[in-house]
């Protein structure tokens, strides 16, 4: 066997000015597979720091909303089947209202399905609220796509919400509703994810 690598080297070195055969040329590497679109907003409201965070997906759009760092549950909103009606858009505030986004924000349909896939609120308070947040940033996703119509994808694609909401003190499971810190922050989440969405 050395033989036959010493003659070869011997037949390249009787050669010179001649390289040996060149290999055949490569293809073109592919180019870089596009970017997942990624949109995030970060801010402090009632002096925690909240982000949130949109990337949107061909089958599905992920939305994380956290005040802790990290995500607690993570739930699915799959909206309601194309063939039932949706509901008409809530009407735009008179000027002499309250410049709320609550107002603007479209309202959930009441088909829409809520599954959740991992991890679970530590309050039934919390989980009411996880809720609350699934079904209006699903509603706020599917407005959007619907009335894009573009991406390349159907606007029925789910969202899946990865959720940390920081536990308020002082907050009762017993009480029930909303306090109006929780409402605060609810509004400014839902704007962060209307900027994120481009809206």
């Amino acid at each position: 066997m050395s033989a036959l690598v010493d003659s070869a080297n011997l037949d390249l070195a009787s050669t010179p000015n001649q390289l040996p055969p060149a290999a055949p040329p490569r293809p073109a590497p592919a180019p870089p597979q596009q970017a997942i679109p990624t949109a995030q907003r970060a801010r402090r409201i009632h002096g925690v720091q909240t982000d949130v965070l949109v990337q949107v997906y061909a089958d599905r759009v992920l939305v994380i909303v956290t005040q802790l760092g990290r995500i607690g549950c993570m739930i699915q909103v799959t909206p309601p089947p194309s063939a039932l009606p949706s509901l008409p858009p809530p009407p735009r505030p008179a000027a002499a209202c309250s410049p709320s986004i609550l107002a603007s924000l479209p309202p959930p349909h009441p088909s829409t399905l809520l599954s959740p896939l991992f991890g679970v609120p530590p309050s039934p308070h919390l989980s009411s609220l996880h809720d609350l947040y699934a079904a209006q940033v699903g509603a706020i996703v599917f407005r959007r796509f619907a009335a894009a119509g573009d991406g390349g994808a159907a606007p029925e694609r789910p969202v899946v919400l990865g959720i940390g909401l920081k536990r308020v003190e002082g907050v009762d499971d017993d009480e029930g509703g909303v306090t109006d810190g929780e409402k605060h922050t609810f509004e400014q989440v839902m704007e962060m994810v209307l900027e994120c969405l481009g809206e």
